[in-house]
């Protein structure tokens, strides 16, 4: 079995694509789902739509990663 490797342009894909962007917005919605309970009172998002809205996000990064991100794929960095 071969062992994982980064792709070539790891720090661009990172700072570019839209996949790790959104990734990093449902991560953050993630970790506000844990702790919206503790903040009573800030329903900025109402609990019971909150999980869909996660999942929106997460879903919206599954999409972008099938698309073609021409930004990525330039001879310059």
């Amino acid at each position: 079995m071969k062992r994982p490797r980064l792709v070539p342009n790891a720090g661009k894909v990172l700072r570019r694509s839209w996949t790790s962007h959104i990734l990093v917005v449902g991560g953050l919605l993630t970790a506000g789902e844990a702790v919206l309970p503790y903040l009573s009172g800030s329903e900025l998002i109402p609990p019971s739509v909150f999980p869909f809205v996660a999942f929106a996000v997460v879903f919206a990064a599954f999409a972008a990663r099938f698309v073609l991100q021409e930004t990525l794929h330039d001879a310059d960095d």
